[in-house]
């Protein structure tokens, strides 16, 4: 939601893998040049965005801040190399996935086989944490053998993964735990504040449940986790045998069961409200240091038996097959491959694959390669392999004539047109709350328009529980936020509301509303009839009436409904008082919504 008080630049950075260069290439078993690595990332996918070291990062640092020169002189001067990754590549976050990836692609070495042996230890999850983080999964990293260096990116990566794939822990929270200092079973459960007492992590004296929230209220790091625990009666931990509180999810581990360099048994735990994120999370934390193992890439399960009775040995290392055309692939790459060397190319991208037929490649996705979901993600593997610069520029084998898309041309001459008229347009979310689409609205979940709702199956937030039925209530959202604004206040928004649509193939249909909001100290009823009269003069295409509404959202007897023929194509009046009371706007609001798909 945009507030008229300031606009904000936001610039979304790609992933980036920060690794010494002296170690990776130790890692390769290969030495480059910079402009050969260069080229090599470039071959892979990825792009070597900076050759860098710590001190000149903190001289750039010196430049925007006051802070002290000599303490620039203690900083390595060892040479970084900054790596874009592609966003979904979990596996490639850190130096030991990144290095095994780039071997396999080099044919240094084959994809993994992860090696799973029976689980020794189980976790029993109580029926109380249903509903607050009702999943967990675990996993024994044995016989580990930590560097300085490695044991850096352990923890690097964990972090990495808590921010991205885990949603700043609101999905995922993991726990690693030096497994010689705790005894099995484990059990995860849900207990009352007054019967938590541990010592946290980086802490020598132990902190009681009443007070541990706001003994990291001021913490930077810790202290932006604490909303999702602060209302809790109860906190969840992870436990062993012995009762010892080896972590409370998800905050902050047990200095009890702290992992070090010297840790050679690494007990991994991940509470979650998603169990498959919490298994991707665990996959890529285990399949990129079980590098380090005795017995390299192999990860001790554990059984965790839920209150239900269900029983799941995680993690879920399971290689699921897929099957790809190979002259599908051809034809969107623009290549022509045969099936053997398309196999060889996929293999080198981690994904094993074997030649079923003259059109038929079975692939084999290891847990590490969570971002195949469709034949086309095999597709752009194949591409990467082959290399983008080899592609062969052709021109197209059919001639057309390209127009623009009706409904495009039209939404960007509503959009001109409005703004010329002197409203600010704002584009809002698409996913609402019950509360905003129907309560505040004045309108009953149980009236046909509920039946149409398009909703969240499994909603992790009470703000984005289904589709928006109509613009409106994202613009008083909007008038909120720029409520400190001088009035009159004028905004707009063109964008797509969802119906359930049992007719269409995926059981829902777009629908391109416009709506627009005038606020201010009288209702100006008058001044949206103005604009929906100038649109429908410039639209011309559609005869419309305006007839009586009775619309819960508008106030009686100053509303009316946009009618073509028998058909309702929008409303217009004055929102109704109780609307701006939830909306918690002070000023009066007039407002329209307009189906354009009804003028193509």
């Amino acid at each position: 939601i945009f507030s008229l008080s300031a606009l904000t630049l936001i610039l979304v950075r790609m992933p980036t893998l920060t690794c010494n260069r002296s170690r990776l290439f130790e890692l390769l078993e290969k030495s480059y040049t910079d402009e050969e690595f260069s080229d090599l990332c470039f071959q892979f996918g990825v792009e070597l965005d900076e050759v860098t070291c710590e001190r000149e990062i903190a001289e750039r640092e010196l430049a925007r801040t006051s802070k002290d020169a000599k303490a620039l002189e203690s900083l390595s001067t060892e040479v970084l190399y900054k790596i874009d990754l592609p966003a979904n590549r979990y596996d490639l976050l850190s130096i030991e996935g990144f290095s095994v990836a780039l071997r396999v692609f080099l044919r240094q070495m084959s994809p993994p086989q992860y090696l799973c042996p029976e689980p020794k230890f189980t976790m029993d999850v109580a029926s109380s944490v249903v509903g607050y983080r009702d999943y967990v999964v675990c996993a024994v990293l044995r016989d580990i053998t930590f560097t300085a260096q490695s044991y850096a990116s352990f923890i690097d990566l964990q972090e990495k993964l808590h921010q991205n794939l885990a949603r700043k822990r609101t999905l995922v929270s993991v726990g690693t735990h030096d497994l010689d200092t705790v005894e099995g079973p484990f059990r995860y459960d849900a207990i009352p504040r007054s019967e938590v007492a541990f010592v946290p992590l980086k802490e020598t004296e132990a902190v009681k449940g009443e007070d541990f929230v706001e003994f990291y209220r001021k913490d930077l790091h810790l202290g932006k986790y604490l909303h999702m625990i602060e209302d809790k009666a109860t906190f969840l931990v992870i436990r062993d045998k012995n009762g010892v509180i080896m972590s409370l999810p998800p905050i902050i581990n047990s200095k009890h069961s702290a992992i070090s360099l010297n840790t050679k048994n690494v007990f991994i735990e991940a509470t979650a409200v998603d169990e498959h994120k919490a298994t991707v999370l665990v996959n890529q934390l285990i399949c990129a240091f079980s590098l380090y193992c005795k017995v390299p890439f192999s990860v001790e399960p554990v059984l965790v038996r839920y209150s239900d009775g269900r029983q799941v040995q995680t993690p879920n290392l399971a290689v699921k097959k897929m099957n790809c055309s190979v002259k599908w692939i051809n034809s969107s790459i623009g290549i022509s491959q045969s099936p053997a060397v398309m196999a060889d190319a996929l293999t080198r991208m981690l994904l094993h694959a074997v030649v079923k037929d003259e059109d038929t490649l079975e692939v084999s996705v290891p847990p590490t390669r969570s971002d195949i979901l469709h034949q086309c993600d095999i597709m752009e593997d194949v591409a990467i392999a082959y290399g983008y610069d080899n592609i062969t520029k052709e021109a197209p084998k059919t001639i057309s004539a390209g127009r623009q898309d009706p409904l495009g041309k039209l939404t960007l001459m509503v959009r001109q047109e409005l703004a010329q008229a002197g409203y600010i347009e704002a584009l809002t979310l698409s996913l609402v709350s019950f509360e905003e689409n129907f309560t505040n609205m004045r309108r009953s979940m149980e009236s046909p328009l509920g039946s149409t709702a398009v909703t969240i199956a499994n909603p992790q937030t009470k703000e984005f529980q289904m589709v928006r039925q109509s613009l409106i209530p994202g613009l008083m959202k909007t008038l909120y936020a720029s409520r400190a604004n001088p009035v009159p206040i004028q905004l707009f928004e063109v964008s797509d509301v969802l119906f359930v649509d049992p007719s269409k193939d995926v059981g829902a249909r777009n629908q391109r509303n416009l709506a627009a909001v005038y606020c201010s100290t009288v209702s100006a009823f008058e001044v949206i009839q103005g604009l929906v009269d100038l649109l429908l003069k410039k639209l011309g295409k559609l005869k419309c009436q305006i007839r009586p509404s009775e619309d819960p959202t508008f106030f009686p007897g100053r509303q009316a409904s946009l009618y073509s023929g028998d058909r309702t194509v929008g409303i217009l009046g004055v929102v109704h008082p109780e609307v701006l009371r939830a909306f918690q706007i002070p000023f009066i609001v007039s407002a329209v919504e307009l189906n354009l798909e009804a003028f193509l």
